[in-house]
């Protein structure tokens, strides 16, 4: 049986609850659909391919405004369920439901897909927890969807394509006030976390223990990535900065001034680095010039990262 909790939006991964909440549905006998914007029409307040889950008795989780709307969107959703075919409806602008607006005056077309199958359903779960690219086509006119190898958000040739890109994961070592308000607003922000230092854990949660500053563990780095290094006794960043920068990831930083980070060129180009590999540590860390308080700091290297992210994901 599906409790409330189940289909809470208590799921830790925002991205991954609309699936979660019709995988277990699904399994419990209940109807449910896949709602998806597929259209804009000028301002919106949430991006194309958002999706939100509506079950046959009215719960659903995600959003596809700014929480304004979805109560009104599942009441209309339900009987679309009960017909058992796919539907496009118009909220907002140019909608015929006259008493539903948003603040921001455009319109959204929404996709609702009923009774996604338990195979789509639970590929897409899977690859989001192996952090893949990938991508769900949706028919409207067969009322079907299937997952497929990535591509951008769009329609295409009468189907609708959601792209999938993993959330950004930091890969954050260090010690100190610095690393532990970092670590939380980074959490705070759903950045993905893997976390390492030489103290034990102070309450972040898992912590990978760092013994050795000559033999670091093994980063886990994908193209989705960013490192950053936080310690003020530098003996513990050369190891890791060697394998962050020979790495996958698309950002790699370390604190310290700007004289700081000329000895750390100094002391890795002595290590056989190539020139292009240190080229690609960001120091001084962050957007803030002289960002020394641990909250200014932590949201100015979040900031940078953020910056960072949106040109991989516009290139």
């Amino acid at each position: 049986m599906l409790t409330e909790s189940e289909g809470s939006a208590q799921v830790p991964d925002r991205e991954a609850a609309p699936f979660r909440l019709l995988a277990r549905a699904k399994a419990a006998g209940i109807r449910g659909a896949l709602v998806t914007i597929s259209q804009i029409d000028g301002g919106a307040p949430k991006p194309l391919g958002t999706h939100m889950a509506v079950l046959e008795d009215g719960r659903h989780v995600g959003h596809v405004s700014g929480g304004c709307v979805e109560a009104a969107i599942a009441a209309e959703v339900v009987p679309m369920i009960a017909r058992g075919r796919d539907e496009i409806m118009r909220f907002g602008k140019g909608s015929r439901f006259i008493d539903i607006r948003f603040p921001c005056g455009g319109g959204v077309d929404l996709l609702v897909h009923v009774s996604p199958s338990p195979e789509m359903l639970a590929e897409a779960l899977t690859r989001l927890g192996r952090r893949e690219a990938f991508a769900i086509a949706f028919d409207p006119g067969a009322s079907q969807a299937a997952v497929r190898d990535f591509s951008t958000t769009g329609w295409v040739d009468g189907a609708f394509v959601r792209g999938f890109l993993p959330r950004t994961k930091l890969v954050l070592c260090g010690r100190g006030p610095d690393f532990e308000v970092l670590a939380r607003v980074a959490a705070a922000a759903e950045f993905d976390l893997w976390l390492a230092g030489p103290d034990e854990s102070v309450g972040l949660g898992p912590i990978t223990r760092l013994k050795n500053p000559l033999q670091p563990p093994t980063l886990p780095l994908d193209p989705w990535t960013a490192t950053v290094l936080l310690f003020h006794q530098h003996e513990w960043e050369d190891a890791l900065l060697a394998q962050a920068v020979a790495g996958a990831g698309f950002y790699v930083g370390a604190l310290g001034s700007v004289k700081t980070h000329a000895r750390r060129r100094e002391r890795l180009a002595a290590m056989g680095l190539p020139a292009a590999q240190i080229d690609r540590i960001h120091g001084p860390i962050g957007l803030i010039d002289r960002a020394r308080e641990p909250g200014m700091l932590a949201l100015s290297v979040l900031a940078e990262i953020t910056a960072e992210r949106a040109r991989l994901d516009r290139a």
